[in-house]
């Protein structure tokens, strides 16, 4: 049996789609700061604090969804896996991502994993699919959620 199958067969004999949560992350303004200065997304909401405090209801900054999403790999290294000889895995993109709530600037944030799916993608490679829920420190309900593939390619 190749790595890949075994991997598969591991992965569906889990009793539960639970794949890890991930520790606590958190980004202060100046990584807010440095990411709208990278991608442009620097509105107001993100990079100013007195307008927030002034024309919202965040009370502060909050960080930019963009960010939050860039964080899934960083996060990835937190899921359990199966055993198996992984040549490289690479974020395949998102099927759905949804921003529930902010996350404010300072605020510590995790995520929690399920498996949704995984399949074969050729002979040494599987198509792994992740139901994502973000959550900010003292929310109730998910900030960000977000179904996510993995392209995981195997020794041959």
């Amino acid at each position: 049996m190749s790595d890949a199958a075994s991997f598969l067969a591991a992965l569906k004999a889990k009793p539960e789609p639970d794949m890890g949560m991930t520790d606590w992350y958190c980004y202060d303004q100046h990584a807010v700061d440095a990411h709208a200065a990278t991608t442009g997304d620097d509105g107001p909401v993100h990079n100013d604090a007195e307008y927030c405090k002034a024309n919202t209801p965040f009370g502060g900054t909050i960080v930019q969804g963009s960010l939050l999403t860039s964080t899934f790999t960083r996060m990835a290294k937190s899921l359990v896996w199966p055993d198996g000889e992984m040549v490289f895995r690479l974020s395949y993109g998102f099927n759905k991502v949804r921003i529930i709530q902010p996350v404010k600037t300072g605020q510590r944030f995790r995520a929690h994993f399920d498996l949704k799916n995984a399949e074969p993608k050729g002979t040494n490679a599987l198509l792994i699919t992740l139901d994502t829920r973000f959550e900010g420190e003292g929310d109730s309900g998910a900030a960000l959620m977000a179904e996510w593939l993995i392209y995981i390619q195997f020794a041959s």
